[in-house]
């Protein structure tokens, strides 16, 4: 009797188990994180957050460039993730299309948002919608190599005047510059900060049309010309080679390089250092060293029936915890140095302590790009008037107010194709 007692007993139990395993809660994250990064992220979820929240989380890596595609035709087919991960510039239009869920409907949105720094939101919201959170962040700041600079009698290049002052000292010993934006439209990435520089952006206010024709734009471009026009900053350039080799000893690159360099070029180490993203001096005589660079973002798809699930997932990808734990980890075993947006785990990041106000300082000025309906396409007009300036020679104020003319009349042609959906936010 006794003996049977305890056979019901362990069937029962084993039937509780099977029940348990069957109705836990299953979510899916679609991911760019693949080898190294990827199962760094794999196994923090199974042993943190789903050993604390009993969600089961299947990760599908795929790449981040057909990321935008593969969201829609899923999203449309029914067959879509619960949690996605993108670049910053998809998520507004993903979103006003009703593919993304608005977080600020989400609780306690304002105690994750608060942890960001505020300039980067505006990439990411339209109107009074918040279509993703930040996670890593990609900004800009100088290289330069500290034994040829002592050579040379070259200070610390800190401002815009510095960077022209040294290029013209480097080319007249056969050395390059080389200004670059590693993303989706690099003419833009480089425009970017030397408009935000002089409190201006490429868009009105209201994200209506171009701002590109405005004094303080039309001087920006010019700016910006004139480097690879008059001070022969380099259009295209190896860095990783000839940053080692000293034949372009000063690079103004994202942050991703500083372990590229200690990786490729350890013959060099001891060498070069990095200072902030150069500045233009303002009326006060303050220095403005806002810089730009690129952002991956959590979304969460509003096709998902799960949306507590997803939204803990996203809570926890976006906390101080799961970012300090990742950035430790990934260094630990793979010696990367990445950064995210999160400010209360910046200090926790695996960079030389030395250098830590550097990369403060550097995600407190780094902005990014205003999201505006239709602007993604309308960005390539600034590539074509950066190579009428400077590869053809045609006159930078003019063909600057050509791609404005040019960019309203494709974000109004897209504002028409979502004004079914923008009147609902």
């Amino acid at each position: 009797m006794v003996s049977r007692k305890k056979w019901l007993l362990s069937i029962s139990l084993v039937l509780i188990l099977i029940c348990g395993v069957a109705s836990a809660e299953k979510i899916t994250l679609w991911t760019w994180y693949g080898a190294e990064l990827g199962e760094v992220l794999k196994d923090m979820i199974k042993n943190d957050f789903t050993a604390k929240t009993g969600i089961d989380v299947e990760i599908v890596l795929v790449p981040v460039e057909d990321i935008n595609n593969k969201l829609l035709l899923a999203y449309l087919g029914g067959d879509a993730p619960d949690v996605v991960e993108l670049y910053s510039n998809q998520a507004v239009e993903l979103g006003v299309r009703n593919a993304l869920v608005n977080l600020n409907t989400m609780p306690k949105i304002k105690n994750i948002t608060s942890q960001m720094n505020p300039m980067l939101l505006p990439a990411i919201s339209y109107k009074s919608a918040l279509f993703a959170l930040p996670g890593e962040v990609n900004w800009t700041w100088t290289y330069y190599r500290t034994d040829i600079f002592k050579d040379l009698g070259l200070g610390v290049p800190e401002t815009w005047d510095d960077i022209r002052a040294a290029s013209t000292k480097l080319r007249a010993r056969n050395m390059d510059t080389y200004y670059y934006y590693q993303g989706d439209g690099p003419i833009v990435g480089k425009l970017l900060p030397l408009v935000f520089q002089r409190k201006s952006d490429i868009y009105k206010n209201d994200g209506t049309a171009s701002n590109l024709d405005s004094i303080e734009n039309i001087a920006a471009f010019k700016e910006l010309t004139a480097l690879h026009k008059e001070y022969k900053l380099a259009l295209d350039d190896p860095s990783f080679t000839t940053f080692a080799s000293g034949q372009t000893p000063l690079q103004i690159l994202q942050n991703w390089y500083y372990h590229g360099f200690e990786i490729t070029s350890p013959q060099i180490n001891g060498k070069w250092d990095i200072t902030l993203f150069p500045g233009t001096k303002q009326k006060d005589g303050s220095l403005d060293r806002t810089n730009t660079g690129k952002m991956l973002v959590w979304s969460m798809v509003s096709s998902t029936k799960k949306k507590e699930a997803a939204w803990k997932l996203l809570e926890w990808l976006s906390s101080t915890e799961f970012v300090t734990n990742f950035i430790q980890t990934s260094h630990k075993l793979h010696k990367n140095r990445l950064f995210f947006a999160n400010i209360n785990a910046l200090d926790n990041a695996p960079f030389p302590q030395e250098k830590m106000h550097i990369a403060r300082e550097s995600l407190a000025t780094f902005r990014m790009q205003t999201a505006v309906i239709g602007g993604h396409v309308a960005n390539r007009y600034i590539e074509f008037a950066f190579n009428k300036a400077v590869v053809e020679k045609a006159d930078p104020e003019t063909v600057i107010k050509q791609a404005a003319k040019e960019s309203t009349d494709e974000i109004q042609r897209k504002l028409k194709e979502f004004d079914k959906y923008i009147k609902d936010l």
